[in-house]
């Protein structure tokens, strides 16, 4: 199946594979925010990526496993998703055989894998994956600036608050049970 073909949305399987390959990556957007309880619809798997060399050829591998093509590219144009094209691009827009895969090498200003990584929580369940924080999710959605991400700042705010209360005001402990 080619991923213009794709099935339905199944970000367990995009991060599935995505582990298969080793890949580094930390969980970003509607999914993150939901495993941690600020749920809202969303139909892509965002994630940030480790950039370096060896990232870019694990990350192509599995794109290529994922049947991932580029989405909205003008009549005749090709992009090989390769760890060379990787390294030249930042943002990334997929269609897989499991649904949207969106790629951010920087997010936000400042906000890439690394720093992500190092404040991530971390979910058990099906797959292990890292999820940002809500805290940086926030500090995400106020950088886009776009009329759906700032709305959804009061409810990633709500669930702040409500994760703080539920851990008697102290910190997380980055570590959470899958709810996806």
């Amino acid at each position: 199946m080619t991923a213009r073909g794709a099935t339905a949305f199944d970000p367990l399987a995009l991060i599935r594979v995505l582990n298969e390959h080793a890949v580094r990556f930390v969980v970003i957007g509607g999914i993150a925010a939901g495993v941690q309880g600020a749920i809202w619809a969303t139909t892509d798997l965002d994630i940030t990526y480790a950039r370096g060399r060896d990232d870019h050829k694990r990350l192509a591998a599995a794109l290529t496993a994922l049947e991932a093509e580029p989405v909205d590219l003008p009549p005749g144009v090709t992009v090989h998703l390769n760890a060379r094209s990787l390294a030249a691009g930042d943002i990334w827009t997929l269609m897989t055989r499991y649904g949207r895969l969106d790629l951010l090498g920087e997010p936000a200003p400042g906000i890439n894998y690394t720093f992500l990584a190092k404040r991530a929580r971390t979910i058990h369940g099906q797959q292990t994956y890292q999820v940002a924080t809500i805290d940086d999710l926030i500090a995400m959605k106020r950088a886009a600036g776009r009329s759906k991400d700032l709305a959804q700042i009061e409810l990633l705010r709500a669930t702040a608050e409500e994760l703080a209360a539920e851990s008697g005001g102290l910190p997380q402990d980055h570590v959470a049970q899958e709810s996806v």
